[in-house]
């Protein structure tokens, strides 16, 4: 059997315009704390912020659109081939041109992989953490993932021409 709420009346204050009883009663859900399988990718319910004062600042969601994960995806894949296409360049021949990924290539191709994907990886955390901020805020999340593909497209087909002219 379920137990009454008791029928108490609200305190008043210069916010609440309701001056009814309040009827609310048991524990209070939102400080409950939710399972771990309850906060996997699809399950969650929060897609976007619903008040100008959460826009304004970084908030995490349970689900993010499908073309966010698509582009995620795509970035991540070209920065591995362009990672791998990089080495056999070098194998062939070539030299590297980015003094930082030259640096990290001297400490071997592993840890030259690991770098390069690890800074991509990065990044594109920073790029899904901030998504709505940067939507509501500066209109540009839209168009950097496809700006980032295009780009590693670009460096992937001028590295194919290399390897074409070798």
């Amino acid at each position: 059997m379920i137990p009454r709420c008791q029928e108490m009346p609200m305190k008043r204050s210069r916010a609440t315009v309701y001056s009814g009883v309040e009827r609310r009663c048991g524990k209070d859900r939102r400080k409950r704390k939710s399972l771990f399988l309850c906060q996997l990718p699809g399950k969650g319910k929060r897609k976007s912020s619903r008040r100008a004062a959460d826009r304004r600042r970084i908030v995490l969601f349970d689900r993010y659109p499908r073309s966010l994960f698509i582009g995620t995806v795509t970035v991540l894949v070209l920065s591995l081939m362009d990672a791998l296409l990089t080495l056999v360049l070098l194998s062939e021949g070539a030299r590297e041109l980015n003094p930082v990924m030259l640096y990290y290539l001297g400490h071997g191709p592993t840890v030259f992989l690991l770098v390069k994907y690890g800074l991509t990886v990065s990044s594109l955390f920073i790029v899904v953490v901030s998504y709505d901020t940067l939507i509501h805020r500066y209109r540009i999340s839209s168009t950097i993932l496809p700006l980032f593909a295009t780009l590693f497209g670009g460096v992937i087909l001028w590295e194919f021409y290399l390897l074409s002219i070798i």
